[in-house]
């Protein structure tokens, strides 16, 4: 996994936190090993330290991406001819150096499974490693990149990231969508639905302090979505505060009726004092965590189509689909104002979160790959 699971609270950090836990629980079953970019996020020694105390019972291998360039005869052979000619591939973000050290560990090692997180790190292993290969694919990175590629190389991204899933022996997904997608060009059977869970945290006599809540990272898709809110949405809100939270607040300026709550360390109680979420999502790909995150609490969700991709139901889930800035802010006020409406969708959720999206549900998948 390239990201350093200690910072931020974006939801492929929360999705590779819940795996780590995973495992840490199933340590005298498991013997577990976690390679990350050492310069893909900053790792200081406090957060390698915070790493070891988390998780105990899972070592750690910090790797560069790159050879320092002090290194000068290394840096010229491992890195920069190598770079001279390499096809640009925003699919494949592997170098030569990091997929040598990444080979290395494996073959010393001799794993029995490997997981390896995007498609865009798929390049780091190959069937010849011996061990049973598990690609948790976290998006459709050709659907990622799009807006970064000409029409005509569309084609070409979607062949080289087939090209990757085919490598694995089993192919994680966390949505229906890419589910379907991905079982089309490759091996059906070998395509897995994720079940992404959280614990059902249900308030009781919720004490409302937060009335509508925005969680997100500083992503393009959000900064985009965000923007739309801001400009369209909030004017019709008539006076309703929003309290956003996350790295998004660095990438929006000052509004009225608005509050940047920054990096809150503790989400938990963040959801615990708010009344609804908003997803107000106009591009992306995948499942929407934080969609999933507010439901287990309870909270409703207004969002737009594109919040309630990848989900196993698209109605009746505890999400409210509103396309128009006008019908978004009605349902705000809606959910603010009717009592009634807001239980009905409060029910919705916590159902839909059981039947779908419970730890049970996902342990399950997972014992049956790791422990049976």
């Amino acid at each position: 996994m390239p990201n350093n699971p200690l910072i931020g609270k974006a939801g492929n950090v929360t999705r590779c936190n819940q795996m780590l836990d995973y495992f840490e629980r199933n340590h005298e079953t498991l013997e577990v090993d976690f390679a990350s970019v050492l310069h893909w996020d900053e790792w200081t020694e406090k957060e390698i330290k915070q790493f070891k105390v988390r998780f105990p019972h899972i070592s750690l291998h910090l790797i560069e991406r790159k050879v320092p360039s002090k290194k000068i005869f290394k840096y010229i052979i491992e890195y920069k001819i190598p770079k001279l000619f390499a096809i640009k591939n925003p699919i494949d973000l592997t170098t030569f150096h990091y997929r040598k050290q990444v080979r290395r560990i494996i073959e010393k090692s001799k794993y029995d499974i490997v997981v390896v997180s995007y498609a865009t790190w798929g390049n780091l292993v190959d069937r010849s490693m011996g061990a049973y290969l598990i690609l948790d694919t976290h998006d459709f990175m050709t659907l990622q990149f799009k807006d970064q590629s000409s029409k005509n190389l569309i084609g070409k991204q979607l062949e080289k990231e087939i090209k990757v899933l085919n490598k694995f022996d089993e192919i994680w997904t966390y949505s229906v969508e890419e589910q379907y997608i991905f079982e089309q060009f490759t091996d059906a059977n070998k395509v897995t639905l994720i079940p992404v869970s959280f614990p059902k945290r249900m308030i009781r006599n919720r004490d409302v302090r937060f009335d509508v809540v925005y969680v997100a990272s500083d992503n393009p898709h959000n900064q985009r979505s965000i923007e739309w809110y801001l400009s369209e949405v909030l004017p019709q809100l008539n006076g309703v505060k929003t309290y956003i939270a996350g790295p998004i607040c660095t990438k929006i300026g000052d509004y009225e009726g608005v509050v940047k709550l920054g990096i809150v360390e503790d989400v938990d109680q963040l959801y615990r004092y708010s009344k609804l979420t908003i997803c107000p999502m106009l591009s992306g790909t995948g499942i929407k965590i934080k969609v999933l995150e507010s439901l287990s609490y309870g909270l409703p969700v207004v969002t737009t189509r594109r919040g309630v991709d990848g989900l196993v139901n698209k109605s009746e889930n505890g999400c409210i689909v509103a396309d128009s800035a006008a019908e978004f802010a009605y349902q705000i006020r809606r959910l603010l104002s009717d009592e009634d409406y807001y239980q009905m969708h409060e029910r919705y959720g916590l159902n839909f979160h059981r039947l779908h999206y419970s730890t049970e549900a996902e342990k399950n998948v997972l014992d049956n790959v790791f422990l049976d």
